[in-house]
């Protein structure tokens, strides 16, 4: 290690340190700083580091647990686009130590809980070692990812990451050793997978932090016709292949546009890896559709076209194919080309409107297109007036260097909302990506009718409120980001309630919140009360009780003199989990298999379905209603389905998911007359 790079790294966490990211604590700054790093090649949010972040009380000596497949993370087993084959599963399991050198201990604590939590015979309850919740999770998600995926694994990967400020080059004799154990560990546990073990110190996490995204790329081609700023062309398929690589990488960061993942080997892509596979068959640009690219600008330079800020908005499928097929060592004998429209604009109502039009032509989940939609757009210009930036577009900001603590998504945002105008902080706190992927949940947090200078007030409501809690969180083992979900949402809802006088506060009201009356020491005093009461439960993390926060809500009331707390407990009444089902398919004798089901939710529509739909699935199965109800309790009790009652359908613990708004007043939070 150059003398040096050390004080060269405590600089770059100084920087983070001073803009809270994600916190001001060093050795937590630095721990985001890694994880960030390491896994730059997946162009992580910052909400997907946090979900895989998992360092704490008794985290087994892990600090980061990330499960890839296909290059995505996996958070959502149930809401997750599983590969019907061709599926790559990639494990990260990262320990990060702000020591000056590399360190035995941190890995005698991942031999002992990795030979228990790596072997997946040993239920969660017969573990020996104490294990967080967020251990156990990500545990349980890599064995539902390992059985589910069995059939259809082309490859697994497990890479295993100690970084710390020390020098790579000092690494003892002892350490390496306990390295090599881990490495045995896990290959006696998964005997087909390939591990790997590396040492990060501050030179590598230095070299990593200088890398940088590149949009302006150069690309060789053989044919090119123009007109105006639009090109089509042919570019050899390893040329692209160079093109969209990066050191044995695929440029992910470059497909923020696109709104499908890989989908594993499908029919279409079975068929693109056989056309590439095949010297004989007819060039790959007469069978493929090809690749769209839009530009902010791009030159003819000889062969090579210099483009500038890169989006592939069409053609994963294809480019991810091309990716895999070199990457493992295919050749091109025949100089194959595939075919390429350049599209430049400027104008980002162009480009969305390009990448909305390029993304519908197959089956494309819409809410995975609302980052294109007029009220995203909206919502982006409002907050250039505010102190924050919206996410619209994933990684956007941080891309350009805007300092993430100013950064707000949709998600963060969408929380935000369901705490303060739909009076549910308990339901926020828990808030998963799969609530915006429900058109009816996404029109009910993003919807025209509302007035957009609420966006930018819950913003600064939230991000007021992480800041006092940053400061008072009791210790380090109290989980980060975590932490901060657990609490914001109860805090700012207490805290606004307070400042407006009343929990029954409207939409228009908070929108018109005087910010500059939101102080801290405001918030402080809700913290304080909280604390002051619940001391023991904020360390240990005890909110096991649904009714929690409306029960602080309840005592707040009180303190507060704040009215109408019968609104909080109406929201709360809305996250039951509702009247039990009659079709109990256990309960009862047993006259459909999975097989059957699985036929049945090929034809569900999405959740919330509306009534009546078991008339249309019975009659095109030529089934009986049992049979239809027993179907559909199979793919709830398997977790493929969720529960749905009169419109409203409920998470495995009872939380509200998403509603039907034709069905459920959303303000009310109660089933509309028919």
């Amino acid at each position: 290690m150059a003398k040096n790079d050390a004080l060269l790294l405590d600089g770059i966490i100084d920087d983070r340190i001073e803009n809270n990211t994600p916190s001001n604590r060093r050795d937590e700054a630095f721990e985001y700083l890694a994880f960030e790093q390491i896994l730059k090649s997946y162009d992580l949010s910052g909400e997907e580091i946090a979900y895989g972040s998992i360092d704490g009380r008794n985290d087994g000596g892990i600090d980061g647990f990330f499960i890839f497949v296909n290059g995505h993370l996996l958070t959502d087993v149930e809401s997750f686009s599983w590969p019907k084959s061709g599926a790559l599963l990639e494990i990260w399991v990262i320990t990060c130590k702000h020591h000056d050198t590399f360190k035995q201990a941190p890995l005698d604590n991942m031999v002992a809980s990795l030979s228990e939590l790596f072997d997946l015979s040993i239920a969660a309850d017969h573990f020996k070692g104490d294990y967080s919740d967020e251990v156990i999770k990500l545990r349980e998600n890599l064995k539902y990812a390992y059985r589910k995926l069995s059939p259809r694994l082309s490859g697994f990967n497990i890479q295993y990451v100690y970084a710390s400020r020390g020098d790579t080059a000092q690494i003892g004799g002892a350490i390496a050793s306990r390295s090599d154990q881990l490495i045995n560990i896990t290959k006696d546990a998964f005997g087909a997978c390939k591990v790997e073990f590396n040492f990060i110190g501050s030179t590598e996490l230095v070299n990593l932090h200088r890398k940088t995204p590149n949009f302006s790329l150069e690309l060789p081609f053989t044919e090119v016709l123009s007109s105006g700023e639009r090109y089509v062309l042919l570019a050899n398929l390893a040329d692209y292949y160079g093109f969209v690589s990066d050191e044995g990488s695929l440029r992910r960061y470059l497909f923020d546009s696109n709104v499908r993942d890989f989908m594993g080997l499908n029919r279409v892509n079975e068929d693109i890896k056989n056309t590439l596979e095949d010297d004989e068959s007819p060039d790959f640009w007469c069978l493929n559709n090809g690749v769209t690219i839009l530009a902010t600008s791009a030159s003819l330079v000889g062969d090579c076209i210099k483009l500038e800020d890169i989006q592939i908005v069409n053609g994963l499928q294809t480019t991810e194919s091309i990716f895999r097929y070199f990457e493992a060592g295919g050749k091109d004998k025949k100089n194959r080309s595939v075919l390429i429209k350049v599209i430049v604009s400027q104008n980002d109502d162009v480009r969305d409107s390009i990448i909305r039009a390029t993304n519908n032509q197959t089956d494309v989940e819409m809410a995975s297109l609302h980052a294109t939609d007029k009220i995203q757009r909206d919502i982006e210009d409002i907050f250039e007036r505010s102190d924050y930036f919206y996410e619209r577009r994933k990684n956007f900001h941080n891309n350009i260097g805007n300092p993430s603590a100013k950064v707000v998504t949709p998600l963060y945002i969408a929380s935000g909302y369901v705490s303060l105008v739909l009076k549910s902080p308990q339901k926020a706190s828990n808030l998963r990506s799969r609530f915006m992927r429900s058109d009816e949940a996404y029109n009910t947090v993003f919807s025209e009718k509302i007035p957009l200078s609420v966006y930018p007030v819950i913003a600064a409501v939230l991000k007021k409120t992480d800041l006092v809690l940053e400061d008072s969180r009791p210790n380090r083992g109290s989980g980060g980001e975590r932490f901060l979900k657990r609490w914001r949402q109860v805090v700012s809802f207490i805290t606004v309630s307070k400042l407006l006088g009343s929990y029954d506060f409207s939409v228009v009201e908070l929108s018109k919140l005087d910010i500059e009356t939101y102080t801290y020491e405001e918030v402080k005093a809700t913290w304080d009360f909280i604390y002051l009461r619940r001391s023991e439960d904020i360390i240990y993390k005890n909110l096991k009780n649904k009714s929690y926060y409306v029960e602080l809500c309840q005592e707040a009331a009180v303190e507060f003199s704040i009215s109408d707390v019968a609104r909080v407990e109406k929201a709360n009444n809305f996250n039951a989990s509702g009247p039990a089902t009659v079709h109990r398919y256990r309960a009862e004798k047993l006259i459909v298999d999975l097989e059957f089901a699985r036929k049945v939710d090929s034809l569900l529509p999405p959740q919330p379905w509306k009534p009546g739909v078991h008339r249309k699935i019975t009659k095109a199965l030529g089934c009986s209603n049992k049979e239809y109800f027993q179907s559909v309790q199979m793919l709830i009790d398997e977790g493929i389905r969720n529960k749905q009652v009169d419109g409203v359908v409920y998470d495995g613990e009872g939380n509200v998911i998403i509603f039907d708004p034709e069905r459920v007043d959303p303000n009310t939070l109660e089933l509309l007359d028919s």
